[in-house]
């Protein structure tokens, strides 16, 4: 059998605990809003496109390029380090293409 709680101490502990979560995650909300106030999109076209879509693009065919070198020059792993490899490069691409052309 378990011990009796008392009522009153849990539910105070709880509203301590759930004051404490919200005074901690305070500090990141902050960082959802940018110094200009605006969604980081780019008009195409009439349409407005999310900078990631266009950077993640860009690093995929950027990734597919050195792909392409790679198979040239005969230095493409494969299996599972191939996979790996192509990841990775798709990240480092996306993210450089942010912060060349998106980032202030």
């Amino acid at each position: 059998m378990k011990p009796p709680v008392n009522p009153s101490i849990s539910k105070s502990l709880s509203a301590t605990t759930r004051k404490l979560m919200a005074l901690m995650a305070v500090p990141f909300f902050e960082s959802c809003g940018s110094a200009e106030k605006r969604v980081p999109s780019i008009d195409i076209f009439g349409s407005y496109f999310p900078a990631w879509l266009i950077s993640l693009a860009a690093g995929i065919v950027l990734t597919v390029v050195a792909g392409g070198v790679a198979r040239i020059i005969d230095v493409r792993p494969s299996g599972l380090w191939g996979f790996l490899l192509s990841v990775s490069l798709i990240l480092i691409f996306s993210i450089s293409v942010w912060f060349c052309f998106f980032a202030r």
